[in-house]
């Protein structure tokens, strides 16, 4: 008589695990989100740096107008500040969507795990 049992209760075990890499994942998330905005600011200052030493480097070892030119281009407030300014818009939502989808994960882990062990345990002996 092997109709459908009712499902067994998880051990507790499990739900300390989960709390823990629950609390794991929330530290990771929170410190991604506190440190978004100093890294990106850092990024932003770095940037007009590396493009001055970037035009000298090129004039000092005589690569030519070219490179200078190129390098001159490369204006921080256009293209690559634009392309930042949209970096600090997007990177925080996507950590806190990419903290919900792992929180979920580690939620339905100890659920649906154990079903995909016992839907493939006999296939492997």
């Amino acid at each position: 008589m092997g109709g459908d049992r009712p499902p067994r209760m998880l051990r507790p075990i499990s739900w300390i695990v989960v709390i823990v890499g629950l609390a794991a994942w929330s530290l990771v998330a929170w410190i991604g989100y506190a440190l978004a905005d100093p890294v990106l600011g850092w990024v932003v200052a770095s940037a007009g740096l590396l493009v001055d030493a970037g035009k000298g480097l090129s004039t000092v070892t005589g690569i030519g107008k070219e490179v200078g030119g190129v390098v001159g281009n490369l204006d921080v407030s256009g293209l690559l500040g634009q392309a930042i300014a949209l970096l600090r818009i997007v990177v925080k939502p996507a950590i806190v969507v990419f903290w919900a989808i792992g929180a979920l994960a580690l939620i339905a882990a100890p659920v649906i795990l154990p079903r995909f062990g016992r839907l493939f345990g006999g296939r492997w002996h």
